[in-house]
C-alpha cells in the first residue's frame, strides 16, 4: 500500500496526492511566485516528450530546440491551460494536445524559429535532447506513439530516481545498483545466484530484498501517475496504459 503523506487523500488503498491539475488549477487563479515555479517544474520533467515529438514531426534538432523552449515559453505566459477544464482528464493527454495547438499555430511557430532559442525554461542542449528523442529505440513510432513512449520513460525514470534516493538516505544505494535492473526489466536480467555470487548475500535474501523493492518501486510509481490524473479512478487505466507502451516498445 502506498504510504500516506500529509496533504494526501486515501482511496481505494492508494495515495491521491497533489495533482498536476491541482499545479494548473492554482497557476490559473495566483500569480504567487510557489504556484509558477510548481509549473515551471512541471515544464522541466516533462520536456522530454514534447521535444522528442517535435522532432518526430521533422523538424531539425535545433530547430525542435528552440520551439520545445517556445512552446514552454508561451504555455506559461499565456496561461492557455487555465482554459482548460481538468475535471476529468489526463494530463499526458492535455500536454500532447497543447504542443498540437502551438505547432498548429503558424505565427507561434514562426516567431519560435525566428528567435533561434531566445527563451531557455527548460534545461535543454543538443547532447540531452537527442539522447532522449533516441529515434532509433523506436524506429516506427509515429509522433504522438513516441511522445506516450518519452511520457512513460519520464515518470518510470523518475519512480527509479525516487526510490534511489529512498534507499540512499537509509546506506543503500550500492544494493539498489545491483538489483535495479530487476525493476527495470529486459533481457539482461540476472540470476538470483550471480548477484548472490557478487554481493555475498544468501539467494533467499537476494529473493526478498528484490521483492521488496518491486513493490516500493510499484508504490511510487503508482504516486507519480496519480499525480497526473484528474481522480483516483482513473490511476488503474494509466498505469495499465504506461505498461502496455514499455511492452510494446521492448
Amino acid at each position: 500500500m502506498v504510504k500516506a503523506t500529509p496533504g494526501t487523500l486515501q482511496q481505494g488503498g492508494a495515495s491521491f496526492t497533489t495533482t498536476h491539475w491541482s499545479v494548473i488549477a492554482q497557476c490559473a487563479l495566483t500569480d504567487l511566485p510557489e504556484a509558477k515555479n510548481a509549473l515551471a517544474q512541471l515544464c522541466e520533467t516533462y520536456w522530454p516528450p514534447i521535444y522528442s515529438f517535435i522532432r518526430r514531426r521533422g523538424y531539425a534538432p535545433s530547430d525542435a530546440q528552440d520551439l520545445t523552449q517556445s512552446f514552454f515559453a508561451c504555455f506559461l505566459r499565456t496561461k492557455d491551460y487555465a482554459r482548460v477544464d481538468p475535471v476529468h482528464g489526463k494530463f499526458r493527454s492535455f500536454l500532447l494536445a497543447s504542443v498540437k495547438n502551438f505547432l498548429a499555430n503558424d505565427w507561434d511557430r514562426e516567431q519560435a524559429l525566428k528567435r533561434g532559442g531566445d527563451y531557455q525554461f527548460v534545461s535543454l542542449n543538443s547532447e540531452t535532447a537527442e539522447a532522449s528523442y533516441d529515434a532509433a529505440g523506436a524506429p516506427d513510432s509515429t509522433a504522438e506513439r513516441l511522445f506516450d513512449l518519452r511520457w512513460a520513460t519520464t515518470l518510470t525514470t523518475g519512480a527509479l530516481n525516487s526510490l534511489c534516493r529512498e534507499l540512499q538516505t537509509e546506506g543503500k544505494v550500492k544494493l539498489f545498483e545491483q538489483l535495479s535492473s530487476f525493476l527495470t526489466g529486459g533481457i539482461l536480467i540476472p540470476s538470483y545466484d550471480e548477484v548472490s555470487a557478487r554481493t555475498g548475500l544468501p539467494r533467499a535474501t537476494v529473493k526478498t530484498h528484490v521483492h521488496r523493492l518491486r513493490l516500493r518501486y510499484r508504490e511510487i510509481l503508482r504516486a507519480e501517475i496519480a499525480r497526473t490524473v484528474s481522480s483516483p479512478d482513473e490511476i488503474d487505466e494509466e498505469l495499465r496504459y504506461l505498461c502496455n507502451i514499455l511492452v510494446e516498445a521492448a
